[in-house]
């Protein structure tokens, strides 16, 4: 049959001499001769028209071509080495690949998974926290949680809950914050921001412009990279942040953060349960959003 792919061996060889930045390591690796190894490199670039690796004395290393084609086979081979690795251990139907939003996945998702260990305790869950999810292009995942306003027409997304923003410190700064009249004043806090991302994140001057509150200069304080930052900033009792109410309810109920003030600003997108259109909702995609579903609904989301 013909095939437009090089020889299997050949990529084997050439993905382990970029690894080992050595044809005599390589060779080690593989069982075989420095020899086998140069003869499959000659190959395969033989085949592709392009220079892979540069010979040195004492190590090789790879040219721009080189360093295009290892990005996708090491990746390939972890795919398949997982893949293999799923089928000798019987793992292959019971397995699941998502993508979820980094404070998503720690605040709230983390705590709540030993009930989903208890509901399938063969069911295998592969968690990514990538900024962007490549669930169009396949990239090994079965869905995600986007956060967005769910268009995204190449895809089947449902909504699970929009965010509710709200103002959280510690209990100690709390009580600093406190005035004798026993209400709380932020004109000397410390605020906490999360760097704007695309929009991703609301700011403190808007939420306090929705929350009516003025005589609060909302460009002092310290800034974070990721909300979680932000929240574990808070919990240490460096100063205030605003978050959405589902990553802090759990914080809140322990006693390590404190509600501020009772106002609640509505968020202006959601989270949403994203998967392929043409994926099957059976086995382990379906326990997942049964569970996910139930427990948005025993927390009130």
């Amino acid at each position: 049959m013909a095939t437009d792919l090089p020889s299997l061996n050949a990529l084997k060889a050439f993905e382990v001499v970029a690894r080992c930045r050595s044809i005599t390591r390589a060779a080690a690796v593989l069982h075989v001769t420095p020899g086998a190894v140069s003869r499959q490199l000659k190959q395969l670039e033989a085949e592709l028209g392009e220079a892979l690796v540069i010979r040195g004395p004492r190590q090789a290393s790879l040219t721009p071509s080189g360093v295009m084609l290892m990005e996708t086979v090491s990746s390939s081979l972890e795919q398949v080495r997982q893949t293999v690795s799923d089928l000798r251990g019987g793992r292959h139907r019971r397995r699941l690949a998502l993508n979820i939003p980094s404070t998503l996945a720690s605040r709230w998702l983390m705590p709540r998974l030993h009930a989903l260990r208890a509901i399938d305790p063969t069911l295998v869950v592969s968690i990514r926290t990538e900024t962007k999810d490549r669930l169009s292009q396949r990239d090994g995942l079965d869905a995600a949680i986007r956060f967005g306003t769910g268009d995204w027409p190449a895809l089947h997304s449902s909504h699970l809950f929009q965010e509710r923003h709200v103002a959280v410190a510690s209990p100690a700064v709390r009580q600093a914050l406190t005035r004798d009249d026993a209400r709380v004043s932020l004109t000397e806090a410390t605020l906490l921001h999360v760097l704007k991302r695309e929009g991703r994140y609301l700011s403190w001057p808007h939420w306090l412009d929705a929350a009516g509150i003025g005589g609060v200069d909302a460009t002092k304080g310290f800034e974070f990279d990721t909300l979680d930052l932000a929240i574990e900033a808070a919990i240490a009792g460096v100063g205030v942040t605003i978050a959405d109410w589902h990553m802090v309810a759990g914080d809140i109920a322990a006693g390590r953060l404190v509600q501020l003030l009772e106002t609640v600003v509505p968020g202006t997108q959601s989270y949403w349960w994203v998967r392929p259109p043409d994926s099957p909702l059976t086995g382990p995609l379906e326990t997942f959003e049964h569970w996910l579903r139930s427990t948005l609904e025993i927390h009130h989301a």
